[in-house]
């Protein structure tokens, strides 16, 4: 097996349990209108799925290495499949509530699969890189596809059907995996990496104020656009357009790797997210919006593999990595819970601003580490 084809795996195992939140505006846009929720019951009910997300994230590393890497993978594929078309068959918000949390926990267990597979690579920041490119290659798909296709003709019913569709579609994928079930590490290894634990405790931190910065934007940015005035159709292309051009961030890191070092990188997009963040609060024209989107989710994911490679490089053992997505998860569960409680409170500036705010010490804690 090449070195290329060892990737697609681990691309289509990230790209199928990310797409939920990859789309998550338009998911809760959705969710608001089908079950005629507020911008608070939005935000808990992405938090719900989120915690499921998180729960199995933190366990994964207990049970995931009990099957054969290509059985776990088919059954994560196909169990994640099933809860989100008996999803769309339930009309009682707490039914579809809870079978959401359920599916939750199933594609945190394929998140970290695939983060896991990514760190056996040659080049794991490179194989990161990849990997969260071509997650945010099929989110930017099924924006562009969704809100203009499938929501108007079928409603939230159709969406759920149609990602239970796509991870179908995805599960091959595991064909191209290696034979034997996941390590989990040496002892040894362990045991010598006492002396890095409270630096990479350090950069986990960041990395999940990080992730709640930028989650807790990225849950209403379809709603700010629709407050504002403008139409869906332009919502949903700006947010595809701005999907992709993340994925050209994730890959230019992936290509880049360490030839600028980590805090150059770091830098560039803290700056472009500031910004970002700028044109968001101050502009009030389709154009800011749509270039507030386009750079903010470019120095997310160009951000990204970054923060992740300097957690791995604060811990050689291995045991903070493996606490990644645990950060990812649960940064992104926390995020849509406190935008909504902000945008009740004081509206969308208050929601940049606490966002601004929470990743500006997170980009500080990461570029010290890195400088170190």
């Amino acid at each position: 097996m090449t070195k290329s084809t060892a990737l697609v795996p681990v691309v289509g195992a990230g790209a199928a349990a990310a797409m939920i939140f990859n789309i998550l505006p338009v998911f809760l846009g959705a969710a608001a209108e089908s079950f005629d929720l507020g911008e608070s019951a939005a935000g808990w009910l992405a938090t719900t799925y989120l915690a499921g997300f998180g729960l199995s994230s933190v366990s994964a590393a207990l049970w995931l290495h009990r099957l054969g890497r290509k059985t776990l993978a088919l059954v994560l594929f196909v169990a994640a499949a099933l809860l989100l078309m008996l999803a769309s068959t339930l009309q009682a918000y707490a039914a579809v509530v809870g079978v959401l949390f359920a599916a939750g926990l199933v594609l945190g267990g394929l998140y970290t699969f695939s983060f896991m597979l990514a760190a056996e690579h040659a080049d794991a920041t490179r194989a990161v890189g990849v990997k969260l490119g071509g997650e945010v290659v099929l989110g930017a798909l099924l924006l562009a596809i969704i809100p203009t296709v499938i929501y108007p003709a079928f409603g939230f019913s159709g969406l759920l059907a149609t990602l239970a569709i796509v991870l179908l579609a995805i599960s091959p994928s595991v064909r191209w995996l290696s034979a034997g079930a996941l390590p989990m590490g040496s002892e040894t290894t362990r045991a010598s990496a006492g002396p890095k634990l409270l630096r990479a405790a350090c950069v986990l931190g960041a990395l999940f104020l990080f992730t709640v910065g930028q989650a807790s934007v990225w849950s209403f940015v379809e709603r700010a656009g629709a407050k504002a005035g403008f139409e869906a159709g332009a919502i949903g292309g700006v947010l595809s357009a701005a999907v992709l051009l993340g994925g050209v961030g994730s890959f230019l890191a992936g290509a880049l790797s360490d030839r600028w070092g980590k805090v150059l990188p770091l830098l560039i997009a803290g700056s472009l997210y500031l910004a970002a963040m700028a044109l968001f609060t101050f502009g009030t024209q389709y154009w800011a919006y749509a270039l507030a989107i386009n750079l903010f989710f470019f120095a997310w994911l160009f951000a990204l593999p970054y923060f992740i490679s300097v957690v791995a490089s604060a811990d050689e053992s291995g045991r903070a990595t493996s606490l990644v997505t645990a950060c990812l998860a649960f940064g992104s569960m926390l995020g849509p819970a406190v935008a909504g409680e902000l945008i009740t409170l004081g509206g969308f500036p208050l929601l940049y601003l606490s966002g601004a705010a929470c990743s500006c010490v997170a980009y500080a804690c990461a570029v010290a580490m890195a400088g170190r």
